[in-house]
């Protein structure tokens, strides 16, 4: 049974700055990378468990879409994905 993904208002928001720094260089890459991003999120609804677990966070992992790290929490019985944050590789691991 595939999982549910559910974005958190701090991811959308994380998004939304990483996609318009890119925009401001060019609309068209920021389209290109945030579709191919959103494309590589989806595959956690069948492979829940592809990314790396999270030193001290419960059920909390991450996979990579280069330069981006994407924070998700992972809850079984609810067959629920939460995308916690989209980071920049460049900055410092956000607060979970």
């Amino acid at each position: 049974m595939a999982y549910k993904i559910l974005f958190t208002e701090d991811a959308l928001d994380d998004l939304e700055d990483i996609l318009d720094y890119i925009r401001a260089g060019n609309e068209a890459a920021a389209e290109t990378f945030g579709m191919a991003l959103l494309k590589h999120v989806e595959l956690l609804q069948n492979f829940p468990r592809i990314g790396m677990p999270v030193t001290r966070r419960p059920n909390v992992r991450k996979i990579l879409h280069s330069p981006v790290r994407i924070y998700y929490r992972l809850y079984k019985r609810k067959n629920l994905i939460e995308v916690l944050h989209f980071w920049h590789g460049a900055k410092r691991e956000p607060r979970l």
